[in-house]
């Protein structure tokens, strides 16, 4: 009598059409030659893409294609696309996975909408935006009580918003960050801890946390990409980004009155330095973008236009903040800093919550989980085999 286990694997044929929804996913070019595995560096003996997430997709496989972390894994190189002889774009299939997963993952539905309609997508950012004018409205003409006539012409000091001003500002930070947080557990049922998985022991998450850490921090992965400059202003974006948010979140004190504002303190370096790495990272994006010579700035998507340049707009209009604030005009640093607001409040609770901003979460994350299963014994070359033969 055989002692085979007997796996029963369902397929779901509305999982392609459900993926499409979320951008370009070519089946007919692509014959199934394996040419992309071969020549991505990141693929190992435990992790293979592009090739079998595609075939997930393409078998209706949806529960293997829900607990693969492999599409995080990848670092959208392009690698993958170049070599491919039927230049089936493996590289856009991949980020339209990884823009389906990010739907399912969200259990507010939010992310589905915003990912999938340019409409949906414009006007939640003009929605939060008029919310933040209405808002700047009724502080100045009813909560302080200055009249509209001085509203619009009255310079003063910009003491009197606080401390409502870091009530709003943490809001606006820890919401986003909650809403990131909060899937973590739906992403660990779906990739490590679903029905019939072998249960990991926790010490295994223990010993493995500082992968979570060392890949948050260093992006060490992109630097095998061929492109050696991407990391680079990936990693100075990226961390200009968390600096920046640090200061806002622990610092924003410091930007209440004129006698702690001064140029020579310390938060305001931080600041500065924080800002430099995000205009190079930016710009380096945006320069990349509009030349479309590089594979992985190809095919670009309209929330990839959208998002940098909102970056880039709330960086500039913060400088613009303090060059005036130091200049000593008032009543400019006022509009400047309410239109800072306008631009930067929709970006992150749009943005950073159901958009882009969200693989800086679960990429680290993915990589973490897949040396978990490493180092449980759940990854083996003998047990991948099966899989490569999708």
């Amino acid at each position: 009598m055989s002692n085979a286990t007997t796996f029963v694997v369902r397929s779901d044929p509305t999982l392609l059409a459900d993926v499409r929804r979320y951008g370009r996913f070519d089946t007919s070019a692509c014959y199934q030659c394996g040419s992309c595995t071969i020549s991505c560096d990141l693929v190992t003996d435990y992790v293979s893409f592009p090739r079998r997430t595609i075939r997930y997709t393409l078998l209706g496989l949806r529960g293997p294609l829900l607990g693969s972390l492999e599409p995080w894994i990848c670092h959208d190189c392009g690698d993958c696309s170049i070599i491919c002889p039927r230049q089936a774009g493996p590289r856009l299939s991949m980020m339209t996975v990884r823009r389906f997963l990010t739907a399912q993952y969200d259990w507010t539905g939010i992310s589905s909408k915003l990912l999938q309609s340019r409409v949906w997508y414009i006007g939640s950012l003009s929605f939060v935006a008029l919310v933040v004018v209405a808002l700047i409205f009724f502080y100045h003409l009813s909560y302080v009580g200055l009249p509209l006539a001085d509203f619009v012409a009255m310079p003063f000091g910009m003491e009197h918003m606080f401390p409502i001003m870091t009530y709003f500002t943490l809001t606006v930070l820890l919401l986003p960050m909650f809403l990131l947080v909060s899937r973590i557990w739906r992403i660990w049922r779906l990739t490590m801890g679903g029905e019939g998985r072998v249960p990991i022991a926790f010490s295994a998450y223990v010993a493995e946390a500082w992968t979570y850490v060392r890949h948050s921090v260093t992006h060490s992965l992109m630097r095998k990409c061929p492109e050696r400059g991407r990391w680079l202003g990936h990693w100075l974006l990226a961390a200009g980004t968390v600096l920046m948010l640090t200061i806002k979140l622990f610092g924003l004190r410091w930007f209440q009155t004129d006698s702690i504002y001064a140029f020579y303190h310390p938060q305001r370096w931080l600041g500065y330095i924080a800002t430099a790495f995000i205009l190079y990272g930016i710009g380096s994006i945006i320069v990349g973008r509009v030349r479309a010579q590089k594979e992985f700035y190809k095919e670009t998507q309209f929330e990839d236009v959208i998002f940098p340049i909102l970056l880039l707009l709330t960086a500039l209009s913060g400088i613009a903040v303090h060059i005036l604030r130091y200049a000593g005009f008032a009543l400019s640093c006022h509009f400047a800093f309410a239109l800072h607001v306008i631009i930067a409040t929709p970006m992150l609770l749009v943005e950073m919550s159901f958009g882009k901003w969200s693989h800086m979460i679960y990429r680290p994350l993915a990589l973490y989980f897949e040396a978990v299963k490493e180092r449980s014994g759940q990854r083996t070359p003998a047990k991948e085999a099966a899989g490569y033969a999708l």
